[in-house]
């Protein structure tokens, strides 16, 4: 035990020299981070004084410094000129000398830090002074320096972590301390190391001294009253200042003789239970064979075969049947409901009926598995697409009937995705198509069967190289705006416009909308494109006004996430105000079937952008089932008639008085009507008979690019 205690204690030194020396460049590094970031930031304070030159205005020249005091880690600032006026952030003594001393120094280094803290002049509390060089067209006007509280540096001086005992301290070259609580300030380090023994022979204090002075950093352990030490020193990129850090061996020791007892008693108990093991072993042993073949093949719900059981089997049971095979994956849709409306026991029970019904439909060499909660995988016969689909359906029916929880209006329904196995790949890689298969099952209407198509693949690839680009072409910017023109229905002259978003992919052409919207909306990098195309809007109102262009209203659509963020409204505000653009100027559209199916969130949405003063417009009314009680509980500014509800009106007389009461109804409110889609003039005449004041579509003009559009603005001056 003795020589275990000297072995553990060896390496549990050389560890903990390696980690003192860690800790110590670790917080040499942050004490060099720190000066340098307080260094930077009082660079910043300068550049912005210099923006005060000449400073005449003192008052506002000192409040300025007081704002800077709050913002930042500094408990004074003050400026010296030149010609020795004094600017402070709090109005104290400082003599003469002081602020000289600095200005001489600072203009021969461009900045200074002081070699040692000096007392605040208000509550004298010790401090360090650091001042740079003020400018004016590139020559030398003054001097801004402050005062930094020495409270800051000491969780840098801290080693807690590896010892309560263990402190850090900074000192000059010559030995002298210069920051530090556990020697006090202006003592010599070389002084007390001059009373220390070093435990090695080639380590003296002229060898720390040398270290010192040739720049270089060193760990050496010395006895001084008795107690065992390490001393870390390594140099500082302030003022040639060394860090000193100390700890006692006395931490080392206990962790040693806490290891070994510790590892003495483990190992003890191990040896302890090893033996209790062996003797329960050769009990445990049958049992658990037994039961491992259960455990690894067959589903214990059901008593079915497994997942596992299926990818074991699954190459020697496809053989059988010479290439004509199919494999099957099935769910019951809606499961979950089953579990949260009759418990889970009456949920299981109907996965084991679902289960004995397979059991009676397997032929000859067919097999199937329950892989996951509801979800079962067949591998049956194969003949044509025809028969098939039969067979799944007569299955389905056969669920349906003998698999419905008793005294329930549920009906147990399934869906199918299908595999025709007709080359030999991998088994996963079948999973995944018949996977693909049984997730737009789920999204049919009637008997949800659904085979593997090559084209659903080719869409995933598609969709995943969409997202897998998206993030680059947005950093790129091969997003772009197109702007389609609004006009007025009695003028014919523009009014506003439509933003709308064009992706180029270079070589790949332009990727429509419809292409890459649904998925951003699925994976919620929309929220980020709509930001980006409002602040090409703003951007472009800035530019305008700056050309001396017209400004007109751009309408911007927006997707259903931004109901639910918090964030949304002031992101908005904060972006359109960046560029100085009036928000009257920025139009909101949201959908129809958006608002209908968040119509709290969106009433919430509305009444907060018109604080805002931005303007809300319904986009697509017509193209859903449009609910009067939206209109009824929402104010809008205006509502956009989609432009499949204006199709077809010319043969459909029912159909113009449907759209001549939907616009009066909409002018009764106090509400703009735009209509989209504007294609004939037969179109335009009728619904300027109607009353609908803007137009919009190809008749007037179609989308068109920032330059073309550029071009309308520069006509209507």
């Amino acid at each position: 035990m003795t020589w275990y205690w000297q072995y553990v204690g060896g390496i549990l030194e050389r560890d903990f020299k390696n980690h003192i020396k860690a800790a110590a460049v670790e917080s040499a590094d942050d004490f060099n981070r720190l000066m340098f970031a307080d260094l930077q930031t009082l660079r910043s304070v300068a550049f912005a004084a210099e923006d005060f030159y000449p400073w005449n205005d003192s008052e506002q020249f000192e409040h300025f410094l007081q704002v800077q005091t709050q913002h930042n880690a500094f408990n004074f600032l003050g400026v010296v000129t030149l010609d020795g006026r004094l600017f402070m952030s709090r109005q104290t003594v400082l003599a003469p000398a002081f602020t000289a001393g600095i200005l001489t120094q600072t203009l021969e280094k461009e900045n200074y830090l002081s070699s040692e803290p000096i007392p605040d002049p208000i509550n004298k509390d010790k401090v360090l002074v650091e001042a740079v060089l003020l400018k004016r067209d590139g020559k030398p006007a003054g001097v801004l320096f402050a005062f930094l509280p020495l409270e800051r540096f000491d969780p840098l001086l801290s080693l807690a972590a590896l010892g309560e005992k263990g402190f850090s301290l900074i000192a000059r070259r010559d030995g002298t301390v210069v920051l530090g609580k556990a020697v006090p300030q202006g003592a010599s380090v070389f002084s007390l190391l001059a009373r220390a023994h070093f435990t090695r022979g080639n380590t003296s204090l002229s060898f720390i001294q040398n270290v010192i002075k040739n720049g270089s950093e060193a760990l050496v352990d010395y006895r001084l009253e008795g107690v065992h030490r390490f001393l870390h020193l390594i140099p500082l990129n302030v003022n040639g200042w060394y860090m000193f850090s100390v700890l006692p061996t006395e931490f080392v020791e206990q962790q040693a003789r806490r290891l070994a007892w510790t590892s003495l008693g483990l190992v003890t108990f191990i040896l302890l239970v090893f033996c209790v093991l062996i003797c329960c072993l050769f009990r445990v042993r049958t049992t658990s064979n037994r039961r491992l073949f259960a455990t690894a093949f067959v589903d214990p719900l059901t008593g079915a075969d497994n997942f596992n059981c299926m990818y074991e089997q699954f190459a020697d049971r496809l053989a059988g049947f010479n290439g004509k095979a199919a494999l099957v994956i099935f769910d019951i849709a809606k499961f979950k409901v089953i579990n949260d409306l009759h418990g889970y026991e009456r949920g299981n029970q109907v996965l084991q009926r679902v289960a004995d019904v397979l059991r009676k439909n397997m032929r000859q060499g067919e097999s199937f598995c329950r892989s996951t909660a509801d979800n079962f995988i067949m591998l049956l016969s194969y003949d044509d697409r025809r028969k098939f689909r039969t067979r799944l359906i007569s299955l389905a029916t056969q669920i349906r009937r003998d698999c419905t929880v008793m005294g329930s209006c549920l009906m147990v329904d399934s869906a199918f995705g299908v595999y025709e196995i007709t080359e030999s790949i991998p088994f996963y890689i079948m999973l995944d198509r018949t996977h693909l298969a049984l997730d737009n099952a789920k999204k049919m209407s009637g008997d949800k069967i659904q085979f593997y198509d090559e084209a659903d693949l080719r869409r995933m690839v598609t969709e995943k190289q969409i997202e897998n680009s998206m993030e680059e072409a947005l950093e790129r910017g091969n997003f772009s705006i197109y702007l389609q023109p609004k006009c007025d229905f009695k003028t014919g002259c523009m009014v506003g416009a439509e933003a709308l978003v064009r992706w180029n992919k270079g070589e790949s052409g332009i990727v429509r909308p419809d292409d890459f919207i649904p998925i951003f909306e699925k994976n919620g990098f929309i929220l980020r494109l709509d930001m980006f195309i409002l602040e090409q809007v703003v951007s472009l109102l800035s530019r305008w006004k700056s050309n001396g262009l017209k400004q007109v209203p751009v309408a911007v659509n927006f997707s259903r996430l931004h109901l639910n963020d918090s964030r949304y409204i002031p992101q908005m505000t904060s972006l359109v105000d960046k560029y100085g653009v009036a928000h009257n100027l920025i139009e909101v559209e949201l959908t129809e079937n958006v608002i209908l199916n968040n119509l709290e969130c969106a009433q919430n949405v509305i009444r907060g952008l018109h604080r805002k003063g931005f303007s809300v417009a319904m986009d697509d009314f017509g193209s859903g089932y449009s609910s009067l009680n939206v209109l009824k509980n929402l104010q809008f500014d205006g509502i956009k008639l989609d432009k499949e509800f204006l199709s077809g009106f010319e043969e459909n007389e029912n159909a113009k008085k449907v759209i001549e009461g939907a616009v009066l109804m909409i002018k009764s409110l106090g509400v703009k009507v735009i209509a989209e889609g504007v294609e004939t003039q037969q179109q335009a005449d009728f619904l300027r008979r109607t009353g609908c004041d803007v137009a919009q579509g190809y008749l007037f003009s179609k989308p068109v690019d920032v330059e073309a559009f550029e071009g309308l603005l520069r006509k209507l001056d």
